[in-house]
């Protein structure tokens, strides 16, 4: 029931659930909490058509719960509240002590927009180094096209440089960034043919430029080896019908020289490199396009098959495997693994695959496919260990349309993604639920960078970054071989803070709703947490929940959270020894190694701690 002041007015209640996640993997059982609501702070006035109410009475709240009393360090406890308001609900928030004083921490996680940064169908990944963003921008024409250098903590413009219809990450080489313009020239056209560039990192001037002599669009993504820079081209005219490129060109990263060309006809990915070779795959259904690999010295056949075209998608090279999504026929996608010395099949994930590039990570493959998921599979022995919940709503920037498009970042346990549709997630890599999402605008299709504890990522609508936590160093993103790169030494950082906006309810009444917060304390040092959520109405009537604690760091082994390893935790584990997580007798708490079995591994862990206080 709820708690009234007796100075209030009694209200019709309309809740809204809030669940927030702080760092931990413990089980979700929670225990209800009395329900309350707080004088009122502040009120205003509301208009109602031609008349005025002033309303004074705040939300009111009830079942404040929380998943477990303790957490470890960089793992979450969910916390919730239901709130409500019979006039217009407006937002709630979470604020925390752990700074010894009550502070909102609810800060917004979006840092800012670009809007220079847009364009139809922008590909476009953003590459970081050293607090700068070097981002193509697409444009709606081909005038339009540049590069820009953004400053990565503000997202204001550096320098930007003309780069028409730049479609492909920029490449960073000591001081050269390599970017090329990707528009094809259409027969009567008065524009000049395309260029592939050399710019300056520092100030955007150009270094070098090779045009394309056969009009062909600079396509993929640059990338650097040793002496030579390697660009894919192509052109495709959807109303003729009609496909065409140039294949793969070497050319000298310090003056632009062509050292080598092999005309494969029409590529839409970017190349790959490998141990001496480059990688690409065609993208007609018209022989002889398949899979290359070419000699990345002299640009000689290595080997060549013809699994079907790729559209869009790059090959990623892992551990001596090629692995790359084809589209043997209309709608239909599958990735294939090869063996990079000679091609042949080592495995193929039938049916599962779309446009983007799939990520590879711990031994893990995680492919974005049609149905609006993504599907992770253990790259080895082709197991599926998990799949996404739908993550795309159908919407198309020309109609209904199901692809995925932007390729997936991972780092720390944690999966970036775009979907079509513009909905930015954080997934939890070992899962596969959604820790976090945030509706973008525009429709999606660039992939996430990461860098200094930010994640970046570009759509039709502009460059977001994102407030993630700190981090520093040299790490390769998703195709394992520097097509787009970030820095961040540990990747992602749990934080102090909620990766999320205050939620807001747009002023709902009498209507339950819910709403998700991910808290992630990684870096949290305080040994108790007190926590409570406030909310708002429409009126700035804010009403406060009651202060719950729970606490972190907690010694590994020390179950019930008294501060000390003994006998007692002891028996907790012995009760759910044997016990899996589909098990009656299964305690989440008791699995210290978070395997999803108890087991002497367990024991051992406890027993090594056995005695430690904190």
């Amino acid at each position: 029931m709820l708690k009234e002041k007796s100075t209030m007015n009694s209200k019709v209640i309309a809740g809204v659930t809030v669940t927030l996640l702080l760092s931990s993997v413990l089980t979700v059982t929670f225990s209800s909490h009395a329900c309350a609501r707080t004088n009122w702070i502040c009120a205003k006035r509301l208009s109602f058509g031609h008349f005025e109410s002033t309303d004074t009475t705040p939300p009111q709240w009830r079942n404040q719960k929380q998943s477990t009393d303790f957490v470890l360090e960089g793992e979450y406890v969910s916390l919730q509240v239901e709130v409500t308001d019979s006039v217009s609900l407006h937002k709630a928030i979470l604020s925390t002590n752990e700074t010894g004083v009550w502070k909102n921490l609810t800060e917004p996680a979006l840092l800012w927009k670009q809007e220079r940064v847009y364009g139809f169908d922008n590909f476009g990944t953003a590459t970081y180094e050293d607090g700068i963003l070097y981002a193509p921008s697409k444009g709606n024409h081909v005038s339009d096209g540049r590069v820009y250098a953004i400053n990565a903590s503000d997202g204001n413009i550096i320098w930007s440089a003309p780069v028409r219809q730049c479609d492909g990450s920029p490449y960073i080489d000591s001081d050269a960034l390599y970017v090329g313009e990707a528009f094809s020239v259409i027969p009567g056209e008065t524009v000049s043919n395309p260029k592939a560039f050399a710019l300056n990192k520092t100030n955007g001037k150009e270094i070098w430029s090779y045009t394309e002599p056969n009009g062909y669009g600079w396509i993929g993504s640059p990338i650097v080896h040793e002496d030579y820079v390697y660009y894919t081209t192509g052109y495709h005219d959807y109303a003729a019908h009609y496909s065409a490129g140039s294949g793969v060109y070497a050319l000298n990263k310090t003056n632009g020289q062509k050292i080598w060309q092999k005309d494969i006809g029409f590529l839409v990915c970017s190349a790959a490199y490998y141990e001496g070779a480059i990688f690409v795959s065609g993208s007609d259904y018209f022989d002889p396009q398949g899979q290359y690999a070419l000699n990345a010295t002299t640009g000689e056949l290595i080997w060549h098959v013809n699994y079907g075209p790729s559209w869009d998608s790059s090959p990623v090279i892992h551990n001596g495997m090629v692995v790359q999504v084809l589209q043997p026929s209309a709608d239909v996608y599958t990735t294939i693994v090869l063996n990079a010395t000679n091609g042949q099949v080592i495995r193929i994930f039938s049916g599962k695959g779309s446009p983007s590039t799939p990520l590879i990570h711990d031994d893990r493959i995680v492919i974005p496919d049609d149905s609006g998921r993504i599907w992770a599979f253990d790259l080895e022995s082709g197991q599926e260990i998990w799949y996404t919940e739908e993550l795309h709503d159908g919407s198309g920037l020309l109609g209904p349309q199901n692809n995925s498009y932007c390729s997936p970042a991972a780092a720390n346990g944690i999966i970036c993604y775009q979907s079509l549709n513009g909905s930015f997630y954080l997934i939890n890599e070992i899962a596969g639920d959604i820790l976090w999402s945030y509706a973008l605008e525009g429709f999606g299709l660039g992939s996430p960078s990461i860098g200094d504890g930010n994640v970046f990522i570009t759509n039709d609508a502009g460059l977001y970054a994102f407030k993630i936590g700190p981090g520093s160093g040299n790490w390769p993103m998703f195709c394992k071989n520097h097509l787009h790169r970030s820095y961040s030494e540990h990747g992602i950082q749990y934080v102090r803070w909620p990766l999320t906006q205050p939620k807001y309810f747009d002023n709902v009444s009498d209507t339950w709703k819910t709403a998700k917060f991910v808290w992630c304390n990684k870096t949290i040092g305080s040994a108790v947490i007190g926590w409570k959520v406030y909310s708002y109405d429409g009126a700035e009537n804010v009403a406060a929940t009651d202060t719950k604690i729970f606490r972190v760091k907690q010694l590994i082994g020390d179950l019930n959270g008294d501060g000390i390893v003994d006998i007692f935790d002891v028996v907790t584990v012995s009760i759910a020894f044997g016990s899996a997580t589909q098990d009656p007798n299964w305690n989440q708490a008791a699995d210290l190694n978070n395997d999803c079995v108890v087991d002497i591994f367990d024991i051992v862990l406890l027993a090594n701690n056995f005695g430690k206080t904190t």
